[in-house]
């Protein structure tokens, strides 16, 4: 018996298939996206471990007031913009390199949570003050803004 190519029996690889070409360029975009959410967590990985801007912009903020900053809670929260933003990005990716027309609601779901996420980082402040540094903001706007670049093509498709 001849078997297929197309066959992964015993394998359990997962073996992509062809990209529709229409698609090309959406999933690039957001496959940007995903790597754009990564960079937002690195850039906070690397700040936390070793050049300290935010510590020291929450310190300097905080200090007048008397109060104790926590720059633990920031980073965090970086972290966790950036894993949501990631964990929205695959399955709009999965769909639109399968030509599922729910991948551009998908897209949208993901473009308008991460831009919320993003502009509540640029937003956020206290005592009159932005907790955050704008390039915060901007980093973890980025995805938002490669998501839509991905978006608009699904979009025009449907």
């Amino acid at each position: 018996m001849r078997e297929s190519l197309s066959e992964t029996r015993g394998t359990g690889a997962f073996v992509p298939g062809p990209t529709s070409r229409s698609n090309v360029p959406a999933v690039f975009a957001l496959g940007t996206a995903i790597v754009l959410s990564a960079v937002l967590a690195g850039a906070a990985i690397v700040d936390q471990a070793s050049i300290h801007g935010l510590r020291d912009h929450s310190e300097a903020m905080y200090e007048p007031y008397g109060v104790p900053a926590n720059p633990g809670a920031l980073y965090g929260i970086l972290y966790t913009v950036a894993v949501v933003g990631a964990l929205l990005w695959i399955p709009a990716i999965l769909g639109a390199r399968k030509g599922k027309r729910w991948a551009a609601v998908m897209s949208v779901i993901a473009v308008v949570i991460t831009a919320g996420l993003a502009l509540t980082v640029f937003a956020t402040a206290e005592y009159g003050e932005a907790v955050y540094p704008p390039v915060w903001g901007v980093l973890a706007l980025l995805p938002a803004l490669a998501g839509v670049l991905g978006a608009v093509p699904l979009l025009r498709r449907r």
